[in-house]
C-alpha cells in the first residue's frame, strides 16, 4: 500500500521570492524550478527542505546521493542539526517558519541506498556504501536497522551455498568485465557458472530490494543529481520509465564521469552497476523528489528534463509525473532553459539579463535561420519570421539591420583582435592541472613565445597527481628498475650529479632528443633519470643501490593499492614527478628552461572527495609571491563556470583571484591584463569571447604531436570527458573546429576564405578567450565572491 506524505513546503516559497528567475513559473517548464544563486545555497534550500519534510513525515522513506553532488547540503545538515535551537529561535529558519520544538527524528525513517558499482568493497572509500555509512548513518543519526544498504562484494551465507562457498564478488569476477549477458547464456566452464549465478543472485537482490521499498509504501523523499547524459541514479540515457530496482550497465558518458572516483575508465568499463528504477522513485505519487544541479555544464540536461515530453532519451523528464517533483538549481544552471519574450523583456529593463544579451539573441536568429549576419543584412523578410531578431528588435527600439551590423562588427573585431600578439610584456600562464594551457590555447603560444621582447612564466597551481593511474606509475618505475639494473642511468651521470637537481634540464633535453630520434626507449631513459632525481630529493641516500631498494618499495605499495583509493604520500609525489616533468618537456620545445616553469602543488588539491577551499596562507600567499617576483602584465588563468569540469579549476580560479586582488592592490599603478580561457570542460559563446584566434591545420598536428610525445601518463585517456572516447587533443581540436564552423557561418565564409590575410585564408579553428581589465576581471567573477561569501557564513556560524 502507498504511504500518504505530507508535501506541505515553506521553503520554496521562501527562496523561490528570493530570486527574480524563479519568480517567473514559465509555463513551458514541465517541473516546477527553484533558483537560487550559487552551490553553497543550493545545499541550503535542500536542506532546510530535507528537514522540513521529515518533521512532516515521521517514519517515512528516504533515499540521498552520494558523490560530490550532495557536499553542501551535507554541511549544511551539520550545521542547523548542530544548531537547531538557535536557527529556529533568531535564524533563517524562524523567519522560514520552523518550529523550535518539533526537531527532525531521523531515527524514525526508513533509508534506502540509491545505486552502487558492481563489484566494490563496502570499505572502498568511494563506494557508495561507504559514503552512506560515514556521511548519513554516522551524520544524521538514520537507524542501522532501518537502513537498507547495497553491498555488491561481501556475499552472505545462503548466497555462499549456491556459490562454491565463495564469500565475495572478488573471487568469481577477479576484476574481470562483468557480462551480463551471461543471464540468457548457456556457461562454458565452471568460471562462468559461477559468475552467471552470481548474476542470478544479485538480480534475486534488486526483487527483494524493490519489494521492500512497496511494501513499506515506496520512496517519499528523493533527492538526486544528474549525470552528463541525464542519468538519475544509474539510470542511464533510453532507461525505461517503469524500471524497477536492477543490476544494469552504465554508458560511456557515465562511466566517464566515474573514471576519477574509481581509478581511471579502464576499470570502470569492467564494472556494471546496481540501481533503483524510475518506477522505484516515482512509484508513490506523493513522493518528494528533487534534482539538484550547478553550473553551466549542467544546464543542458537540465532543460532536456524541465522542458521536453517524457522521453526514454531524457531519463529525469519520467519525474514529470510526481506533481512534487522539483528541479532546484543555480542560477548558473539556466543558461539553456527556455524564458518567455515576456519575462525577457522584464528582465531586460531591469537590468537582469546577461550583458550579451542582444547579441546572442541576433546570433541565435543567425543559427536557427541558417543565414550568415551579411546574408541576414539583405534578408528583410527574415525579419518577422524569426522570433530571437523580433525580440531583440523589441527591447533595444533598434532596426533590423543596425542589430545585425552591430553583431557582425563586434565579431570581426573579436577575431582582428586575435590576430595580434602582445609585445614587451610579462605573461604568466597558469594552469590548474598539467595539461591544462596546451587544451585551451597551445597554437596561440607559438606567436607569443617568438618574440624576445616577452617574457613568458608558466604557473602549474596543483600537483595534479590524481589524474595519473597506479598503472602507469607501475610502468614507469618498472623502467627505472630495468635502467638501473643495466646500468645505463649510472651511464647518464654520476650519483653526486643525480643528486644536483639543478641538473634536470639535461633530463629534459634527453627525453626531446629522444623524440627528434623517434627514440620511446631514450625517452623512457631519461623520463627514469628524472624519477631517480626527484627520488634522491625525497629520499637522500648515498648509493644507487638504496635507489633500487625505494624503487622496489614503490613498486610493492603499488600492488598493494586497490585502484581507486586514497594513496600514501609517497605515491601522490611520484605521480606529481611525472606530471611536472611532462609540462616541462611541453616548454622545452619553444626553448624555455625549467626555472620559467613553476610547480606551485597548492594545499587545496586533494583526492578527498571533499577537497577542502583555498586558504590564505598556505594556497593565495604562494601565488601572491610568485606574483611579486615576476611582476606580470598579464596572467592567464582557467575561468570556467561554477559546477563545470574538475571542482579543481573553480577552486584555483578562486585562490588565483585572492591572490591577483593583493597584487593589484600593492602595485595600484599597474595595468594589469587577465585572459581567461576555457578548454574541453565548457565553452565561451563568441559573445563572451574578447578574442577570437584562428588556428591552421598545421596548429592541429602540433597539438597531437606534443600531446602524445610529452603527456605520456594521459595518452590512454584513463580520466576523459564525457564527450569524447579519445585523448583530450582530440577533443580540444574538435570543440575549435566547431568554434570555427560557428564563426565562419556568422561572418560568411568569404571573410576566411577570401581574405588578404593568408592567416585567415588558412583558418580552419577558432580559439575563444577573454581579454580583460582588473575592472573587468572583477565583475566578471563577481558570482565567485558572492558563493564564497555564502561559504563563509556557513562556516563562520559556531558548530
Amino acid at each position: 500500500m502507498r504511504q500518504h506524505y505530507n508535501t506541505e513546503s515553506k521553503v520554496e516559497a521562501f527562496f523561490a521570492q528570493k530570486n527574480h528567475l524563479s519568480q517567473h513559473n514559465e509555463a513551458h517548464w514541465k517541473i516546477p524550478t527553484v533558483i537560487v544563486d550559487n552551490y553553497v545555497e543550493l545545499g541550503q534550500i535542500t536542506a532546510l527542505r530535507f528537514l522540513e519534510w521529515v518533521i512532516l513525515n515521521p517514519g517515512g522513506v528516504v533515499a540521498l546521493p552520494t558523490g560530490k553532488t550532495p557536499e553542501f547540503f551535507i554541511k549544511w545538515m551539520e550545521y542547523y542539526l548542530n544548531n537547531w535551537q538557535q536557527e529556529t529561535q533568531n535564524g533563517l529558519m524562524a523567519r522560514i517558519g520552523f518550529d523550535p520544538k518539533k526537531k527532525p527524528d531521523f531515527s524514525s525513517l526508513h533509508f534506502f541506498q540509491l545505486d552502487e558499482f558492481f563489484p566494490i568493497p563496502p570499505d572502498h572509500e568511494r563506494s557508495f556504501y561507504y559514503f552512506v555509512k560515514n556521511y548519513y548513518i554516522k551524520g544524521f543519526g538514520f537507524d542501522p536497522a532501518k537502513t537498507h544498504m547495497i553491498d555488491t562484494f561481501n556475499l552472505d551465507p545462503q548466497t555462499r551455498k549456491i556459490l562454491n562457498n565463495k564469500k565475495t564478488l572478488q573471487e568469481i569476477f577477479n576484476d574481470d568485465p562483468v557480462d551480463l549477458d551471461l543471464r540468457s547464456e548457456k556457461p562454458t566452464d565452471e568460471k562462468l557458472l559461477l559468475r552467471k549465478r552470481a548474476i542470478e543472485a544479485y538480480d534475486e537482490f534488486c526483487r527483494a530490494y524493490e519489494e521492500k521499498i512497496r511494501s513499506l509504501g515506496g520512496i517519499g523523499f528523493f533527492l538526486g543529481g544528474i549525470g552528463p547524459d541525464g542519468h538519475v541514479a544509474f539510470n542511464i540515457k533510453g532507461s525505461s520509465h517503469f524500471s524497477p530496482t536492477r543490476l544494469t550497465n552504465i554508458n560511456y558518458e557515465t562511466q566517464a564521469a566515474a573514471a576519477s572516483d574509481l581509478g581511471g575508465i579502464e576499470l570502470v568499463k569492467k564494472k556494471a552497476v546496481v540501481t533503483m528504477g524510475l518506477e522505484t522513485i516515482t512509484y508513490n505519487p506523493d513522493t518528494v523528489a528533487i534534482i539538484i544541479a550547478a553550473g553551466q555544464s549542467k544546464s543542458g540536461v537540465v532543460a532536456d528534463a524541465i522542458e521536453r515530453e517524457p522521453s526514454l532519451q531524457y531519463p529525469a523528464t519520467s519525474l514529470q509525473q510526481l506533481q512534487n517533483s522539483r528541479f532546484y538549481i543555480t542560477e548558473s544552471t539556466t543558461k539553456e532553459l527556455t524564458t518567455s519574450h515576456e519575462t525577457t523583456k522584464k528582465l531586460y529593463k531591469k537590468g537582469l539579463t546577461q550583458p550579451h544579451l542582444v547579441d546572442d539573441l541576433v546570433i541565435r536568429g543567425a543559427m536557427k535561420t541558417g543565414l550568415s549576419l551579411p546574408h541576414a543584412l539583405s534578408s528583410r523578410q527574415q525579419e518577422t519570421e524569426c522570433g530571437h531578431w523580433k525580440l531583440a528588435a523589441e527591447i533595444t527600439g533598434q532596426g533590423h539591420e543596425q542589430l545585425m551590423q552591430q553583431t557582425y562588427d563586434r565579431l570581426i573585431q573579436k577575431i582582428e583582435a586575435g590576430l595580434k600578439t602582445p609585445d614587451n610584456q610579462t605573461i604568466l600562464h597558469t594552469a590548474p592541472h598539467h595539461d591544462d594551457i596546451e587544451l585551451a590555447y597551445f597554437p596561440f603560444l607559438h606567436h607569443l613565445v617568438r618574440s624576445t621582447a616577452n617574457s613568458n612564466h608558466f604557473c602549474y597551481c596543483t600537483s595534479g597527481f590524481t589524474a595519473v593511474t597506479n598503472f602507469y606509475v607501475e610502468e614507469c618505475m618498472e623502467d627505472v628498475l630495468r635502467f638501473l639494473k643495466e646500468g645505463r642511468l649510472q651511464e647518464l651521470d654520476s650519483f653526486d650529479g643525480f643528486k644536483d637537481y639543478n641538473r634536470g634540464q639535461q633530463d629534459i633535453t634527453g627525453y626531446l632528443r629522444g623524440i627528434s630520434q623517434q627514440n620511446p626507449d631514450t625517452q623512457k631513459l631519461f623520463k627514469s633519470a628524472r624519477i631517480v632525481r626527484r627520488l634522491l630529493q625525497e629520499k637522500p641516500t648515498d648509493h644507487f643501490d638504496r635507489v633500487e631498494k625505494s624503487v622496489i618499495e614503490i613498486l610493492h605499495i603499488l600492488s598493494e593499492l586497490e585502484p581507486g583509493r586514497k594513496v600514501p604520500e609517497l605515491i601522490q609525489n611520484v605521480k606529481s614527478w611525472l606530471r611536472e616533468f611532462e609540462a616541462e618537456l611541453v616548454w622545452a620545445h619553444f626553448g624555455i628552461n625549467k626555472d620559467q616553469v613553476h610547480h606551485m602543488r597548492l594545499s587545496f588539491y586533494s583526492d578527498d572527495i571533499f577537497p577542502q577551499y583555498p586558504d590564505y596562507e598556505a594556497d593565495v600567499k604562494p601565488l601572491l609571491d610568485l606574483f611579486e617576483q615576476l611582476r606580470p602584465s598579464i596572467i592567464t588563468l582557467a575561468l570556467d563556470p561554477e559546477g563545470s569540469g574538475p571542482d579543481t579549476h573553480y577552486k584555483t580560479l578562486i585562490a588565483l583571484s585572492e591572490a591577483i586582488d593583493q597584487y593589484v592592490a600593492n602595485h595600484p599603478d599597474i595595468n594589469l591584463r587577465i585572459w581567461g580561457y576555457r578548454n574541453v570542460w565548457s565553452r565561451f559563446k563568441p559573445t563572451e569571447a574578447d578574442r577570437i584566434i584562428p588556428l591552421s591545420l598545421n596548429s592541429f598536428a602540433t597539438l597531437h604531436n606534443m600531446f602524445n610525445n610529452c603527456f605520456v601518463s594521459q595518452k590512454s585517456a584513463s580520466f576523459p570527458s564525457y564527450e569524447l572516447d579519445g585523448t583530450f587533443s582530440q577533443l580540444a581540436q574538435k570543440i575549435w573546429v566547431e568554434q570555427h564552423d560557428q564563426i565562419t557561418h556568422l561572418v560568411g565564409q568569404d571573410y576566411f576564405y577570401k581574405n588578404p590575410n593568408p592567416m585567415l585564408r588558412r583558418a580552419f579553428g577558432s580559439i575563444y578567450m577573454k581579454d580583460m581589465s582588473y575592472k573587468e576581471f572583477t565583475e566578471h567573477i563577481r558570482d565567485v565572491r558572492r558563493l564564497l561569501e555564502a561559504k563563509d557564513e556557513l562556516e563562520s556560524h559556531p558548530q
